[in-house]
């Protein structure tokens, strides 16, 4: 198959070059080695209600208009995180809790409904016939101007050619599956390599309940502890009424509350996912007493073991702001009609849902 534009990554970087390139009447493949589309946007659909609960990035922050614009543009709601009440520690070396007189955090938005929402939001706007998942690229070459890019679908292999090559994923997952060895510099390569993936070795935990009775009790939801599994935790309920498909509002209200697991990732695999889940509920109920017992669903992802997100690096190396010299490269990308579109290449921001943007923006610019 033959088009002029092959996106590799289905990420939220990736479905918005595909949209804004679908808007200029210009032809393209998505290929996306999962079954599902999001890359480290990822939603845990509520039992209950239209809700995803956040499993990769949560916050959109003041400051970050672009992904603000885009929001807006898609008609996508986005509120406050639920900051009030009192906030609670857990000390080192102690069996109780400290009770601190308001959160004090800054602001930060959530989308309505969950961040699943923006990945829905753009896949609605594209031709689902240019998206291909459960594709992993296997092998990428270029040669004669075209690029060659081979994918694998179950048991076939397919072979797609391409003018254009746009990346949208971290430069490590350019590293490891995209056999640079067979187009790229060693400088660049080396580079690429070098930036780590924002939150690669993260692990997140949620749990949901019946009534926020945190709430109800004066409390924010926010929690810092250094004892663990979890070091820091957040109100995540839902915002009460989402616009859904067919214009139907749905009642999205739900109760939870999510954390960031602090233990490190090599120490994290040497426990099942119940063991690891078991624990962060029992910090949970050292942490709010006998209310936080009956949770009525959990869900936990670890990102260090998602082999399309965390390479062998990010797990063993302290986590670190991605930063990669673009202009260094922009020769050899040039030359060999290659783009990066992914999060960490951008300017500003890089990881971040606004570092996609920008670094899409940048991207469509040119085009």
């Amino acid at each position: 198959m033959q088009t002029s534009n092959i996106i590799i990554g289905g990420g939220l970087a990736g479905l918005l070059t595909a949209w804004h390139l679908e808007k200029k009447g210009l032809p393209y493949l998505l290929l996306e080695a999962k079954r599902q589309l999001g890359g480290r946007v990822l939603g845990a659909k509520s039992d209950t209600s239209a809700h995803y609960h956040d499993l990769g990035p949560t916050w959109v922050f003041p400051h970050q208009q672009g992904i603000q614009r885009l929001l807006d543009e898609l008609g996508l709601p986005y509120d406050e995180q639920y900051t009030q009440g009192d906030a609670l520690f857990q000390k080192p070396g102690t069996q109780g809790t400290t009770r601190t007189a308001g959160a004090g955090v800054m602001s930060m938005y959530r989308v309505r409904g969950g961040m699943t929402r923006l990945i829905d939001a753009l896949y609605s706007r594209l031709n689902r016939q240019n998206i291909k998942t459960s594709h992993p690229v296997i092998h990428t070459t270029r040669g004669d101007g075209c690029w060659v890019v081979t994918a694998q679908n179950d048991d076939e292999r397919l072979t797609f050619e391409a003018h254009h090559l746009i990346l949208a994923l971290p430069p490590r997952m350019i590293t490891q599956h995209l056999t640079p060895k067979h187009w790229a510099s060693s400088g660049l390569i080396n580079d690429l390599d070098q930036v780590p993936t924002w939150m690669a070795a993260q692990a997140k935990f949620v749990s949901t309940y019946a009534s926020p009775f945190w709430r109800e009790n004066g409390l924010s939801g926010q929690a810092f502890s250094q004892q663990g599994p979890m070091q820091e935790m957040h109100d995540a309920c839902g915002f009460g009424v989402c616009t859904v498909t067919d214009n139907v509002d749905v009642d999205v209200a739900t109760s939870a509350l999510f954390g960031f697991v602090g233990v490190p990732a090599s120490y994290r695999a040497q426990f099942t996912e119940a063991h690891i889940k078991q624990a962060c509920l029992a910090q949970i109920e050292q942490l709010y007493g006998v209310q936080a017992a009956p949770a009525t669903a959990v869900f936990y992802k670890d990102w260090a073991a998602d082999k399309y997100v965390a390479a062998k690096r990010d797990i063993s190396e302290s986590p670190a702001h991605p930063y990669f010299a673009l202009s260094r490269h922009q020769q050899e990308l040039a030359q060999k009609n290659l783009y990066l579109v992914g999060s960490e290449f951008a300017d500003t921001d890089a990881g971040y849902l606004e570092g996609a943007v920008c670094a899409v923006n940048a991207f469509i610019d040119s085009v």
